[in-house]
């Protein structure tokens, strides 16, 4: 087993004994929201999720804005992987939270190392976005 496979296996045993009470999944992604969700979202709301796809867990921030952005950190190679998407939402739903993370996980995910970097965006046509 690679360095890799067992930090992301510790990752994955600590994420499940910290979170997993609130959690929902579709297929393998577990989706865990770390904020209540406001019935209307202004913009400038931001909200966090911890995302488990299979083999990696990230930190997905959701940003109300107006441009349409995706920012990917992670400061070292060992550390899950923080991504930032700015776009224009009004409500978040669980059907439309998976649509998005399934979109996300479309755009690609970065593989290993330092990452820092950040690139403009198409928003998908998802109800209520």
């Amino acid at each position: 087993m690679s360095v890799r496979a067992r930090i992301r296996k510790k990752e994955w045993r600590r994420f499940s004994h910290v979170y997993g009470a609130g959690e929902f999944q579709a297929g393998r992604l577990r989706i865990e929201s770390v904020h209540q969700i406001p019935d209307q979202i202004e913009t400038g709301d931001e909200f966090d999720f911890w995302i488990h796809n299979g083999t990696d867990l990230l930190l997905i921030t959701l940003e109300s804005q107006p441009e349409a952005r995706i920012h990917y950190l992670r400061s070292q190679w060992r550390d899950h992987l923080y991504i930032r998407v700015q776009f224009d939402f009004h409500c978040l739903s669980e059907p439309e939270l998976i649509k998005i993370v399934q979109w996300i996980n479309d755009l690609g995910i970065p593989d290993r190392g330092r990452i820092r970097k950040s690139r403009s965006i198409t928003v998908p046509p998802v109800s209520g976005v």
